[in-house]
């Protein structure tokens, strides 16, 4: 067996960036930031709430990724602290529909499934900004129900990856002593 070398552990992942969730997550918060500016006072609290909300789903995937070289549990940790933000997120967007009889889609509306689609398809900020002036409340409302929904989900897979990474490679402290002791010829 060839040693390992020292780049054979806690090595980087990809970067937080390319990581399709981060991208829909920045969008959330973009398309949040737009949202709010023509539909909640500043001075009401739940402007504050929902920009913070989607901010940190945002922010922890980012630092989440950032230590997931050293720490699987920092990294399952933040990632669950980004979904928890972005529930609360859906519950603000869910109180505005519902505080204003907007109606929810779901699979009976013909848009429905066409909306699941291109949230599905389309990541970025850039791919919803030629839209989103030209939406109704009840359009961008379920835009953002959707995509927030897409979000939870591949965070949830996200975190079950992680946990799966860690049972087969062990965490920072196992793949030091691997590695340590393999390039000093001990085989256990």
């Amino acid at each position: 067996m060839n040693p390992l070398k020292p780049t054979d552990f806690a090595k980087s992942k990809t970067s937080y960036r390319k990581l399709f969730v981060f991208q829909k997550a920045e969008a959330i918060y973009d398309l949040t930031y737009h949202f709010l500016q023509g539909h909640i006072a500043k001075s009401d609290r739940t402007y504050d709430q929902m920009l913070q909300a989607a901010r940190s789903g945002k922010q922890n995937i980012v630092e989440g990724r950032s230590d997931a070289a050293s720490s699987a549990e920092m990294e399952i940790k933040l990632f669950g602290v980004a979904r928890g933000s972005l529930h609360e997120l859906l519950n603000d967007y869910e109180d505005y529909m519902r505080t204003r009889k907007i109606p929810f889609w779901n699979a009976e509306n013909p848009r429905y499934n066409r909306l699941l689609i291109f949230c599905r398809e389309h990541n970025a900020t850039d791919n919803y900004t030629s839209l989103v002036g030209r939406m109704s409340d009840e359009e961008y409302c379920n835009l953002m129900l959707t995509l927030i929904h897409q979000t939870i989900s591949m965070l949830d897979r996200m975190i079950e990856k992680v946990k799966a990474d860690f049972l087969l490679n062990g965490g920072i402290k196992e793949q030091m002593y691997r590695a340590r002791t393999n390039s000093r010829g001990y085989h256990s």
